[in-house]
């Protein structure tokens, strides 16, 4: 039988019993470890949990209350999966296009969704998928700094940052592959605590599900894994230990609970000498490999880099206000440190993951092997490192207001969460209707003028038309499966020509009459957004769209244009059908 006493009122950690008989300091160890699963979860007191796991549902609800996620790649990836649950049929005819590749370290988040997908419609598999990767990455966090012996309510703090820079942008695998990160670093302190066979093992299990997620977030959990593992096997051991046996026994302690991620790592460094292999070029972006911002504008602009979701930057602000409560109490301890007749924490924080993360925040370029938008992902990562390096407040008065600020940060964030993505749905509730509205099992592109939205400001609708390949089971033009990482590749020379000039990220590029267009002949559009969204604008979306330039001049323009045939309007957003047209574009 197993009781646990509850924190105090100062935040400090629960000693634990089995039998009467106390597991921890008593027992030879001066770090007494959560017993149980649901000790993990819960924060120091009633009130706390209640808030924090509140705030935690209302991030989550936010991606339940809108048709479309205001997420920029995750379309794609969601359309990647359904292909995944296709090919699973081996009369598919996916096949003739599609080819899965398991060897991959890009494609949990994928084969997951797939699965789903054959139990749930797979909007709905996806939404779970995301919604569930919040949920574990906001449960890790409790965990973590409940092992640490941290205060467990700072842990309201990085509700903030859950809804990341990583989820606005839509990396689907990533995301899910730093929730599976954050649990291996709670197993992994567990083991440089105290080694067990069952924690070794579990590090083991989720650096290599890590590392089949996304190769990012791995080798963030490994470099940040060697310093957590280190420092709390230093201060797990008996202060009373001579100093030269102390050390020893910690690196020792910290090589059995890090050297488990060796697996993940063997794996990752095989699929990328294979991919390597496959076209070295992939890795490789010459105009601006390595470029990034200077340090200043990661420091000024910092809570950009780890959010930048809302337009009207709500969102930053509270991270700012969550990270300034982290300055104040920074600022107390140092006060203490200097007057010697005040208390002192009997557990200090963890620093080393802060140290960790805030070198690789500023060391990581914006650009890296070839991929994009890579220092700002371990933002959120340098917010859970402030966290953990957080000092303790000792002033009874002002720990309760802390405490109580720390609360509502954490649910303002997560009402802050569920207002705009319902603003979302909102704005792109005729988006979602003009999907529908396209007959299945076809070809789509998108022409959007202006994909940002209102509510949040980056391009979310940019990849729309990625939604019409997930939920109508068709294809879509500027499919993320010409890369090869994403386990779901074009077969070699299945996929259209490449045009000269693509309309992906610029609406006035679109020519229906190039090659590449005349493979994707439904074209969804969001209209300008100085055309008024009635049925008057009808002949000047046609005239945009169809009548570029020097085409227009010679008159076949304006006959292409009314060759198309309408399917649908709503709003701002019409749906054509250009079978038919000529292949005569001029790229």
């Amino acid at each position: 039988m197993t009781f646990v006493d509850q924190a105090g009122p100062e935040g400090g950690v629960a000693s634990e019993r089995r039998g009467g008989e106390r597991v921890g300091r008593d027992a030879g160890c001066g770090w007494p470890l959560p017993a149980r699963v649901v000790d993990h979860l819960v924060l120091d007191s009633p009130a706390d949990t209640r808030a924090y796991w509140s705030s935690v549902s209302l991030v989550v609800a936010g991606l339940f209350v809108t048709k479309l996620l205001p997420c920029v790649d995750y379309p794609q990836h969601l359309a990647l999966s359904d292909v995944a649950r296709r090919l699973a049929n081996p009369a598919a005819p996916e096949h003739a296009s599609f080819q899965l590749n398991y060897f991959t370290y890009n494609g949990l988040f994928h084969f997951t969704v797939a699965w789903l997908s054959t139990l749930l419609p797979i909007e709905l598999a996806g939404r779970l998928v995301v919604g569930g990767s919040l949920v574990a990455m906001a449960a890790a966090v409790v965990a973590l700094v409940r092992v640490l012996r941290r205060p467990a309510v700072h842990a309201a703090l990085f509700t903030p940052v859950l809804f990341s820079f990583s989820v606005g942008w839509g990396f689907a695998n990533y995301v899910m592959a730093t929730a599976i990160a954050a649990w291996a670093l709670v197993f992994v302190a567990r083991a440089a605590v105290r080694p067990t066979v069952a924690s070794i093992a579990a590090v083991a299990a989720l650096g290599l599900l890590c590392s089949f997620a996304h190769v990012l977030s791995m080798l963030i959990l490994c470099a940040t894994a060697a310093g957590l593992a280190l420092e709390a096997a230093w201060r797990a051991a008996a202060p009373s230990t001579p100093r030269g046996t102390r050390l020893l026994r910690a690196a020792a302690c910290a090589a059995a609970a890090v050297a488990p991620l060796a697996i993940g790592c063997l794996y990752c460094i095989a699929v990328y000498r294979q991919q390597y292999e496959w076209d070295p070029k992939m890795y490789r972006d010459p105009t601006i490999e390595g470029s990034s911002p200077s340090i200043v504008d990661k420091i000024v602009f910092f809570s950009t880099y780890a959010t930048d979701l809302y337009r009207d930057g709500s969102d930053q602000l509270l991270l700012l206000a969550s990270l300034g409560l982290v300055g104040w109490s920074a600022m107390l301890a140092c006060k203490r440190r200097r007057a010697w007749d005040r208390p002192r924490e009997d557990t200090p924080p963890i620093l080393a993951p802060l140290v960790v993360l805030t070198v690789a925040y500023f060391a990581t370029p914006m650009v890296l092997v070839g991929t994009h938008l890579i220092f700002p992902r371990i933002s959120q990562w340098a917010v859970l490192g402030a966290l953990l390096a957080m000092p303790r407040l000792l002033d009874g008065a002002r720990t309760a207001r802390a405490h109580a600020c720390m609360r509502w940060a954490g649910l303002a964030a997560g009402a802050n969460t569920v207002l705009h993505c319902a603003i979302f749905a909102w704005e792109t509730g005729d988006a979602s209707r003009i999907i529908d509205d396209l007959p299945p099992g076809g070809a789509a592109t998108a022409v959007i003028w202006g994909p940002e939205t209102l509510a949040f400001r980056n391009g979310t609708l940019t990849h729309l038309a990625a939604y019409y390949g997930a939920r109508r089971h068709g294809r879509w033009a500027f499919a993320f499966a010409r890369y090869l990482s994403v386990p779901v590749r074009f077969r070699p020379n299945s996929q259209p020509a490449w045009p000269a000039r693509g309309w992906e990220f610029d609406a006035d590029e679109y020519d229906a009459r190039c090659k590449y267009a005349r493979a994707f002949p439904l074209v969804i559009v969001k209209a300008p957004p100085e055309l008024p969204p009635d049925a008057s604008s009808e002949p000047l979306v046609r005239e945009r769209l169809f009548t570029p330039g020097e085409v227009a001049c010679s008159g076949g323009g304006w006959r292409a244009a009314q060759q198309v045939k309408l399917l649908s309007h709503r709003g701002h957003f019409w749906a054509f059908d250009t079978s038919g047209l000529a292949d005569d574009g001029t790229f």
